[in-house]
């Protein structure tokens, strides 16, 4: 399949209308990039332009700048958390009880998933995480989480569509994470901080040194610790059973003491119960029985929950809500050695582990898992009794690792022409873990705690790039730049060990013929079936487990001009052959003009595409959810050319194609005082999306055994990744950067406002209205932050307020459960006072009044607030830093 991808007479004509402006040529004026403290020339980017030595202010397309002391501004070890904070458009959110999203979150730029956004470090391609989320879309992205922020020099967020410069994912935008150059000095730094409510303890100890390599190379070595407490924002696990019909309102846990009949379904509390029936077999009257197994109140049911938040005792929450238990190291080396005045070796390497773990749904006593089985020998085995008496809430993790090692060399030649040979690998895993569960088939036999397998996401890079200036009698040499590039991509899903995905016996009803011999009564323990694999999270079965790769091979030339003093013009087109799907051509027009000596008008337009994941063309994965009546119940997802996948009509992926246009203004209206407002449009056709879940009858069932589907009769629910959404994409950036002196000081004030939404134009049938809705309104459409530093003596103030605006969230496919959620803004304080040019004391408050959003309506299972948002719910944070600079 070869694909050009449209080119529309709108489009050339948005560019040729701003680009044909010139009126008299001006001089261009330096403006403040996005984000940036005041600008100056010294901030050299490399996105959005292949010009060496092209300025933030020049570029023809929004770059954001920032430096060390705006990275530093954002008190967290986490990454996401950082660029959260500094950049509206974008968002990130908690992610709890979500399978591997809660430890590798997810981002968004400009409202589209992770995947839409392309990650380089030192301007490189970074690779991607082993996660694939399971939730929302199924974005799946690059884990900006293990770079740690004192390794960084400086971050760029260049905010347009750039596939044509950078190949697949650049559709929203770039991000590029430059690692640091120094070759001397030591910087170390301690953080310690803790949420108001008690909880979420974190403790950071960072440091870099730089050393010297050869006479005028450098070796930037950087390394974190890091360890946080998990948190809960939780109320008593209850149960919300409006949808049924039959139970409406709170049900608290100290209430299941009693049988609940649910839409024809028994389940039973905490006391095993006796049965009377009528001489036709039905059941008349059910009585508490005495068999010794406590209730919800005994201190065994404290027991049971005691190490559930791994931060300590029991505090009547059976399932916590929050952020997980997280440890990680993280080792960043960054090196260049010229060897000659025309060539240049230089390297990266990382090295990153994280352990994470946090809660899945509580099981409460009476659900299938907890049935009591009848054993060969005939006698009854109750998993209550011998192992949780009230229920039990499976503990989740997972050992993250991550490392990639670049080299290459760069230099000039002597006609001008410049070249940059590179080859990098780069590998993530994850090796998960559970606990606190069982694989209630295998009956008494039972593990209790579980590796239920491992995916790993490599990918092994080689890049040839090249810029050549030609003098073609304009205001500036036209540099021309053009390169090849080899990528070779694979995506492991690693089996379990046996115990988490084997069939036991009791995955069936009477395994041992015992009513065959015996009259066995309806609700006799010898009928229960129980379900198969570790419970939250079944093993990966050989059946599942798979092993695929993929290469790519792309081509790329780069045109950039100063037609005139004030006209910038740049011109990219790519070609990229991938071996799964095909070929593409893309291409991006774009422009800068000076109408003024302080008004700058700039714009692009351009086409892009999305190769899907290996981790959306490969991953497989069952694992349990909590259905609208709040019982759990197994969802299976399935390549889209898997067989199950078939039997609902999916069919095999394809790439997503873009589309979209900028247009921008940035203005210098008085000294110090910069303004820039952009508008984009993004367009995004047969984009992929993890469909809605279809439900499994009878039919769907013997059609699942029959394919050789483990466990096939527990699975409730099939999910599987199609090009199915047809959506656009537009909104509004607005930056302002003021900076002042005074008697006083230093002050700086900075604003930046996104606008965003996204709409669904065509869908086919693999999405319900559920998910149409949430896609496109359980998002804030307004973010803002509003920041101001102020430097005085030995002190440095800040101030920043974090703006969140409303937003809408279906709970249910029907839409009659919907729910306004209103605006919240947050504000967060620091002081830091430098001792001296070596040393210096932070305190600090993120959320300082300690603000909340609201509480949703839907309380299923303990969930206070809506916990797939991206605005904040853990409430005010503290936090004290030690630093010291040699």
């Amino acid at each position: 399949m070869n694909k050009w991808i449209r080119t529309t007479p709108l489009s050339v004509a948005c560019v040729l209308g701003m680009t044909a402006a010139a009126i008299t040529p001006r001089p261009v004026v330096a403006q403040a990039p996005a984000g940036a403290q005041q600008a100056s020339i010294e901030e050299l980017v490399v996105l959005g332009t292949r010009r060496q030595g092209r300025a933030a202010v020049d570029t023809a397309v929004p770059v954001d700048f920032f430096s060390p002391e705006d990275i530093e501004s954002v008190n967290s070890s986490d990454m996401v958390d950082v660029i959260s904070n500094l950049v509206p458009s974008f968002n990130v959110s908690r992610q709890p009880i979500s399978d591997g999203a809660s430890f590798i979150r997810p981002i968004n730029l400009r409202g589209l998933d992770s995947h839409h956004a392309l990650v380089l470090l030192n301007g490189k391609r970074r690779h991607r995480s082993a996660l694939l989320q399971l939730g929302g879309f199924g974005a799946h992205g690059a884990d900006i989480g293990s770079i740690p922020s004192i390794a960084l020099q400086s971050v760029e967020v260049l905010r347009d569509g750039a596939a044509a410069q950078y190949g697949s994912d650049a559709i929203a935008g770039v991000l590029n994470f430059n690692l640091r150059t120094n070759s001397e000095g030591v910087e170390l730094r301690g953080r310690f901080g803790e949420y108001d409510a008690g909880d979420g303890r974190e403790r950071t100890i960072e440091g870099n040194i730089g050393l010297p390599l050869g006479e005028s190379g450098f070796l930037s070595l950087s390394a974190q610790y890091a360890k946080a407490g998990a948190t809960s924002r939780s109320v008593p696990y209850n149960l919300t059973l409006g949808n049924s019909g039959q139970f409406a309102g709170q049900l608290p846990v100290e209430a299941i003491n009693n049988e609940l009949t649910v839409d024809g379904r028994t389940f039973f509390g905490p006391d095993v119960f006796t049965y009377t029936y009528d001489e036709a077999g039905n059941i008349l009257q059910v009585l508490p029985g005495s068999d010794g197994i406590p209730d919800d109140l005994d201190p065994r049911y404290r027991e049971n929950f005691e190490n559930i938040n791994g931060s300590g005792p029991f505090s009547d929450v059976a399932q916590p809500w929050g952020q997980p238990k997280r440890e990680q190291y993280m080792l960043f080396a960054n090196a260049a050695l010229p060897i000659s005045e025309q060539v240049e070796l230089y390297g990266t390497a990382n090295y990153a582990v994280k352990d994470q773990v946090g809660g899945f749904f509580y099981r409460r006593a009476g659900v299938t898992q907890l049935l009591p089985l009848r054993l060969e020998d005939g006698s009854i085995y109750d998993p209550r009794q011998e192992l949780y008496p009230a229920g039990f809430t499976p503990q989740f993790g997972g050992d993250v690792t991550d490392y990639s090692i670049l080299g290459g060399a760069r230099g000039d030649l002597a006609n001008g022409l410049t070249y940059d040979f590179s080859v990098g690998y780069g590998n993530n895993e994850i090796d998960y873990f559970i606990s606190n569960t069982m694989n209630p088939s295998m009956g008494p036999a039972t593990p209790t705690s579980f590796r239920p397998g491992v995916l790993v996401n490599d990918e092994l890079q080689v890049n040839l790039d090249f810029t050549y200036p030609v003098e073609v009698g304009l205001a500036s040499p036209l540099s021309i730049a053009f390169g090849f590039g080899y990528r070779d991509e694979g995506y492991d899903i690693k089996e379990g060990e046996p115990t988490s995905f084997e069939i036991g016996p009791f995955a069936r009803p009477d395994p041992f013929g015992f009513c065959e011999v015996n009259d066995c009564v309806p609700g006799d323990p010898a009928l229960n079936a129980v379900p198969v694999g570790s419970n939250g999270f079944p093993g990966y079965s050989p059946e599942f487990a798979s092993s695929r790769s993929r290469d790519s091979y792309s081509a790329y030339i780069d045109f950039e001009v100063d037609v005139t003093p004030d006209w910038l013009v740049n011109v990219a087109g790519r070609f990229e052959d991938y071996s799964d799907f095909g070929s593409v051509a893309i291409w991006k027009l774009a422009s800068r003009y000076s109408v003024t000596d302080n008004l700058n008008v700039r714009g692009s337009v351009g086409t892009g595409f999305r190769a899907p994941t290996m981790g959306q063309i490969s991953t497989t994965n069952v694992s349990t959810r909590i259905d609208p009546d709040g019982f759990p119940v197994a969802a299976g997802i399935f390549p889209a050319d898997d067989p199950v996948s078939a039997l609902f009509g999916a069919q095999e992926l394809d790439s997503e194609d873009s589309f979209s246009y900028t247009l921008g203004l940035s203005t210098t209206p008085i000294d110090g005082l910069t303004l820039t407002l952009d508008y984009y449009y993004i367009e995004l056709d047969d984009r992929i999306v993890l469909s809605s879940a279809f439900s499994i009858g009878p039919d769907e069932v013997a059609q699942l055994e029959a394919l050789g589907v483990a466990g096939a009769n527990t699975i409730a629910q099939v999910q599987f990744f199609t090009n199915d959404v047809d959506s656009k994409t537009q909104g509004v950036d607005f930056v302002a950067s003021y900076a002042f002196d005074s008697d006083l000081g230093l002050t700086t004030l900075q604003a930046a406002v996104n606008r965003n939404q996204t709409r669904i134009k065509e869908r086919g049938a693999f999405i319900n209205d559920q998910t149409e809705f949430n896609q496109e309104n359980s998002t804030p459409n307004w973010r803002g932050n509003v920041t101001a530093r102020h430097t005085w003596n030995q002190f440095d103030l800040m101030a920043r307020a974090r703006y969140y605006g409303k937003y809408t969230r279906a709970e249910n496919a029907a839409l009659t459960n919907i729910q306004r959620f209103g605006s919240e803004t947050f504000v967060d304080l620091e002081a830091t006072w430098n001792i001296n040019t070596n040393y210096s004391l932070t305190l600090g408050g993120q959320n300082i009044f300690d603000s909340f959003p609201d509480r949703t309506q839907f309380q299923c299972c303990g969930r206070a607030y809506d916990s797939a948002s991206i605005v904040p719910w853990q409430g005010a944070f503290y936090y004290l830093q030690a630093k010291a600079q040699f």
